[in-house]
């Protein structure tokens, strides 16, 4: 049973972490870099960025309390699972990632100047 909560602790933790802090450390401060530098048409509402993090925030709380409560002796082994993955995902924020800059642009298109 370890390893099923481990290997469900990585898959959860990688899809809930990326939710979280790529919007918080590679889109807020795109945002910002592209509001000081007039790029954008209108302001993109933050509460369009935020809206993920908070969401996945909630879903990770709650799926830790749902080990807690139903497997609580295997908790450790899901606490290591999301701890090796949010070390994953932080470590993939200084790297230049192509598919994150086109996911980028082609949500806040609408909100982009042309020469952005």
């Amino acid at each position: 049973m370890n390893i099923i909560i481990f290997i469900i602790g990585l898959g959860f933790g990688l899809f809930g972490f990326s939710q979280i802090i790529y919007p918080l450390f590679v889109a807020l401060p795109k945002i910002k870099k592209l509001q000081k530098e007039d790029k954008l048409k209108k302001p993109i509402p933050l509460y369009t960025v935020l809206l993920a993090p908070i969401i996945w925030t909630v879903l990770i709380v709650g799926s830790i309390l749902i080990i807690q409560n139903f497997f609580s002796n295997h908790l450790n082994t899901y606490f290591i699972a999301l701890g090796i993955i949010l070390i994953v995902v932080i470590a993939q924020i200084p790297k230049k990632n192509k598919d994150l800059e086109v996911d980028f642009m082609e949500t806040w298109k609408n909100y982009l100047k042309d020469d952005a």
